[in-house]
Order: structure tokens, then C-alpha cells, then sequence
């Protein structure tokens, strides 16, 4: 099964973004009605949070139709859904981490990586790069 390695990178910012808003990564075909065309589904992750009091939570959502998105439940390594960054007043470093993809993505004809940000409404400097890994093949 051949690997994809930091595939349908998306980059941006959230700027204009108010608390709560989603921001949603392209969507990967999971498979079709015959079989399962991805295997062992990642994200990689790059936040850089500037704004003060700004917090960065990730999210896992799934389609069957690329265009209506459910978010799934976190699943264990992320049971509460736990903030991934939060912003301060100063310079911060950026956060680099890498997602599994709950079980219940592969039910579904796409999943997709999305963040949300929280308490305040995100700038120009708040940047994400979101990509996938996973292996492809029957």
C-alpha cells in the first residue's frame, strides 16, 4: 500500500474568524460503495496562535456527500477536546502535532481535518496548516 506523505495541504489564516467558527481542510475520499480506499488516516497540524487569549481546538469531520460535514466525537487520544494552542500577548512559537483519525471516519465516503477556534475572534497572524498522511490500496 503505497504511503501519502503531507497530502491536500491547506494553508491559511483565521482572520475575521469569530469564536466557534470551523475551519475545514479538504475532504478525503475514504472510499466507495465496494471498498475502503484509505488506510491509517492522520493529520499534521501547524498552529500559530498570536492573538491574546485566542484558543485552537481540532476536529475530525465526516460527509457523504463532500459538502454536509458532522463533526465526530473525540475519540481517545483527544477525549475532551482539548485545546491545541491558546494565544498571548507576546510572540508564540508555533504548534506542530499529528491527529489519528477516529474509527468512525472509515464508514463514511470522506472525512476531513477541521479547526475551531475559540474565545475570540481570530487575526491575519493566527496561521494553520493542515495536511494528511495515510496509506492508500486494498
Amino acid at each position: 500500500m503505497p504511503l501519502r506523505y503531507a497530502f491536500h495541504s491547506l494553508t491559511g489564516n483565521l482572520n475575521g474568524n469569530t469564536a466557534g467558527t470551523v475551519e475545514g481542510a479538504t475532504g478525503v475520499l475514504m472510499g466507495d460503495n465496494n471498498r475502503q480506499k484509505v488506510r491509517n488516516l492522520s493529520a499534521l497540524v501547524t498552529i500559530d496562535c498570536e492573538t491574546d487569549t485566542l484558543t485552537v481546538t481540532g476536529l475530525w469531520q465526516v460527509s457523504n456527500d463532500n459538502s454536509t460535514w458532522v463533526t465526530v466525537t473525540n475519540g481517545p487520544q483527544n477525549a475532551a477536546g482539548v485545546v491545541l494552542l491558546t494565544g498571548t500577548a507576546g510572540a508564540d512559537a508555533a504548534a506542530t502535532v499529528c491527529y489519528q483519525a477516529p474509527d468512525a471516519v472509515y464508514g463514511w465516503r470522506y472525512a476531513r481535518f477541521a479547526i475551531q477556534n475559540g474565545v475570540t475572534t481570530g487575526a491575519t497572524a493566527d496561521t494553520y496548516t493542515v495536511s494528511y498522511c495515510y496509506r492508500t490500496g486494498a
